[in-house]
Formats: structure tokens, C-alpha cells, sequence
């Protein structure tokens, strides 16, 4: 009977050990995210560093009309596109990347992607994740502002 005792004592050790290392080497499930770059606005620097250009969007933007990628999002979400202020975070040839909140949010927003087509921007995508593949397929956007859209046919993340 003291022997069945000590067998079931090792079985339970091996076991809990087992367990442990089965928990402790176990990755965490990759969720992709979307980094949005923090508007100028809510930026407190001392420094007199590069940051993204607030450009409300308004026919009269004098640094660079942005006003096409707010009255596109408007559109998306059936909202009046001069609530929002649109940032312009990292261009590369024709092709840039982007912030938009709404005028009075606290917190919040989504990134856009646009291209510029005969001088006039136009937009992509905007959201808080990574656009559709289906979205992005027809345009050559480059890996540095864009390296993975969602499949919709097999539901994962493609790399571009």
C-alpha cells in the first residue's frame, strides 16, 4: 500500500511537470495589429522633430490637399467628412500611409492608405487592421508602408 502511494507521488510530480513546461513554452497566438501614428496634436516634445502634418480636411488645405482621402472615408461611413483631420505619417513615391481621427475624439482613429493619381490623392483603405487582399491586389504599394493584407479566401494574413 506505501508503494502505490510513492507511484501515484511520481506520476503526479511527472505530470504537474509535464504540464508546466507544456504552459511555459507555449507561444501566445500572433493577433495582427495595425500601428496608427499619434497626430501632431496630442505630441508633447521638446524637440523640434519631423511629425506627421495636420491637414483638416478642407478644399482650402494650403501644405498639401488631403481633402479627397476625408471626403472618401466620409462616404465609407456615411458621415460628414469635415469632422475629421487627416495626417499624412510616411509617403514613398506615390503612395502614402496616414492617420485620421475624428475633430473632438479623445482617443482613437484608424490609419488610411492612398495613392496619388495626377496630382489628386486617392484613397485605398482605412481601418484598424490590415486591408482586404481583394482591396490592395490592383495597386503597387510598397512593403514599407504595407507588408500583409487579410485573405479572404483562406481567413489569414498574407505577407505581400
Amino acid at each position: 500500500m506505501n508503494g502505490n502511494k510513492t507511484v501515484i507521488a511520481i506520476l503526479f510530480a511527472a505530470l504537474m511537470i509535464c504540464a508546466t513546461i507544456y504552459y511555459v513554452g507555449k507561444k501566445p497566438e500572433k493577433i495582427p495589429t495595425v500601428v496608427v501614428p499619434e497626430s501632431a496634436q496630442s505630441q508633447t516634445t521638446a524637440s523640434n522633430a519631423a511629425s506627421p502634418t495636420v491637414i483638416v480636411a478642407s478644399p482650402t488645405a494650403t501644405v498639401e490637399d488631403l481633402s479627397p482621402i476625408a471626403i472618401a472615408i466620409g462616404k465609407e461611413f456615411n458621415s460628414d467628412p469635415s469632422k475629421y483631420i487627416i495626417t499624412k505619417g510616411k509617403q514613398i513615391g506615390n503612395y502614402a500611409i496616414g492617420g485620421v481621427t475624428e475633430k473632438d475624439a479623445e482617443a482613437g482613429g484608424a490609419q488610411w492608405w492612398g495613392v496619388k493619381e495626377n496630382g489628386v490623392w486617392k484613397y485605398i483603405f482605412s481601418g484598424q487592421s490590415y486591408p482586404k487582399c481583394s482591396v490592395v491586389a490592383s495597386y503597387q504599394i510598397p512593403k514599407e508602408l504595407l507588408d500583409s493584407c487579410w485573405d479572404d479566401v483562406t481567413n489569414k494574413l498574407k505577407s505581400l
